[in-house]
């Protein structure tokens, strides 16, 4: 161990001098030997996507505020190939969109670089277990993990085998209760690496690096102040005021009756694949259709939806298989097409922050201009209130899983249990997002010290078997 930190320090140190520190340790030479591009971007003049690299390559802890479209991936890839070729180290990114992971790994694989790897329930069992070798045997310097996977012991175990540089927060807004992508999972992240530094040995924190394209202060504040409480690090933040001018923004006020037709006027003065944003599953699927039967491509893109059917989807659109996406909120993070003209809210955005994420879905090409509509009546905000209410958790419902938990544990102190079991024990039958309520209820339970949720501990079992035929299980195989 002594002598893997001193060559460590060794490698990672910047003498900007000698012919190693020069050839691999220079940002730019890897900008440009990875990407191809000869300089960072800047913003309203600010060199943000530098300065964030070298502050990574410095061992900082960091939080990126990108514009969308910025290239923060860009940020934090750079950092990862250089410690991955430097000390063999592993990045490990946590993202919240099994889309988006696969979306930059082969954008990655695009360019020549076959260093990352993600882990997801998109892959079968024979890729999972493939991408696992990778991540032991070294060959992978970046892996893609959702927030879930953080209590996998398995994925506990091969990185225990590797030398963790850096853990990556993407999306880091997630983390905060007042940002409207509050995701759950992600308070679990401190502890997590609290616990891998202790199995390790590490004397020195595992540094951070969160990135999100939209925050307001209290978000910002709710993110920092995470790090410090839980892990003792302080982010240093880099961010611009430098805003999108090549969008133009506009909000027309139509009725029901009349949005479908502004619609329709809009896509077909409009040659650029374009992205209609709704607030529901339903309206999403009918508005494809009704394009569909009025002749122009259009695929339905929702939380609702079976995985490989969305992922199909998006691969489609943003390989200009179909030039339309309808959509809810869930389509919109990391994606990345740079030819997007048009982004049409056919209902208001549920807040500023997901508006400004979800149109800054277009223009990702810096030299191009995009449009940006908003289709607004009235009606659009009682939507968004009769949704928040259908999902907020209340008193009544934390102490329901509580007497739940308690019923469970009345006879062992440690159970295994999904949280649908326990929704149907709290007496939950027909609530909207019931397990996402659960989760969120143990976690309110867990913080307030009544219990403690440990390691996932998966059981598969085989009821059937899929193939039909011999040839079907060899081409699975």
């Amino acid at each position: 161990p002594d002598t893997e930190r001193v060559m460590r320090q060794f490698r990672e140190s910047n003498c900007g001098k000698c012919d190693y520190c020069i050839s691999k340790r220079d940002p730019e030479i890897a900008l440009k030997r990875w990407f191809g591009y000869d300089h960072f971007r800047k913003f309203g003049g600010e060199p943000l996507q530098e300065n964030a690299v070298k502050a990574a390559l410095q061992g900082q802890s960091i939080l990126a505020i990108f514009p969308t479209g910025g290239g923060k991936s860009l940020t934090f890839q750079i950092p990862a190939l250089m410690a991955g070729e430097s000390v063999r180290g592993l990045t490990v990114v946590i993202s919240p969109l099994q889309s988006l992971m696969k979306d930059q790994v082969e954008n990655l694989e695009k360019k020549g670089i076959a260093d990352a790897v993600y882990i997801n329930g998109l892959l079968s069992m024979i890729e999972r277990k493939n991408a696992l070798e990778r991540i032991v045997s070294g060959e992978a310097s970046i892996l893609y993990i959702a927030p879930e996977s953080l209590r996998s012991k398995t994925i506990e175990k091969v990185l225990m085998g590797r030398t963790i540089v850096r853990i990556v927060i993407d999306e880091a807004h997630c983390f905060s209760a007042w940002g409207q992508d509050f995701r759950i999972e992600y308070m679990y992240i401190a502890d997590f690496i609290r616990q891998l530094q202790a199995k390790k040995g590490v004397d020195t924190p595992i540094p951070v690096s969160c990135f999100t394209a939209t925050a307001k202060p209290k978000v910002v504040s709710d993110i920092a102040d995470y790090f410090r409480n839980n892990l003792g690090l302080e982010l240093k933040l880099y961010t611009t005021d430098a805003a999108r001018t090549n969008l133009h923004y506009t909000v027309l006020y139509r009725n029901e009756d009349e949005k479908y037709q502004t619609l329709r006027n809009l896509l077909n003065e409009s040659d650029t694949p374009a992205i209609v944003y709704v607030t529901r599953t339903r309206t999403a699927e009918n508005i494809a259709a009704r394009l569909n039967r009025d002749g122009l491509q259009a695929k339905a893109f929702h939380g609702q939806m079976d995985t490989r059917v969305k992922v199909q989807a998006q691969d489609d659109f943003i390989n200009n298989r179909v030039r339309i996406i309808v959509a809810t909120s869930a389509f919109g993070m990391g994606v990345d097409k740079s030819d997007v003209g048009l982004v049409v809210h056919y209902e208001i955005s549920d807040s500023l922050e997901n508006y400004i994420q979800e149109a800054g879905r277009a223009g990702r090409d810096v030299n191009s201009d995009a449009d940006c509509y908003v289709l607004y009546n009235d009606d659009d905000l009682n939507r968004h209130f009769i949704l928040l209410n259908q999902t907020k958790l209340t008193l009544s419902e934390i102490n329901q899983v509580w007497r739940a938990v308690k019923n469970l544990t009345s006879k062992r102190s440690k159970i295994t249990i999904s949280a649908l079991e326990i929704a149907r024990k709290a007496g939950w039958d027909e609530i909207r997002d019931v397990e996402t309520k659960v989760k969120s209820a143990i976690a309110a339970l867990e913080n307030a010290g009544f219990i403690k949720r440990g390691m996932n501990s998966p059981c598969i079992f085989a009821t059937s078997i899929v193939p039909r035929t011999m040839d079907e299980a060899v081409d699975k195989i």
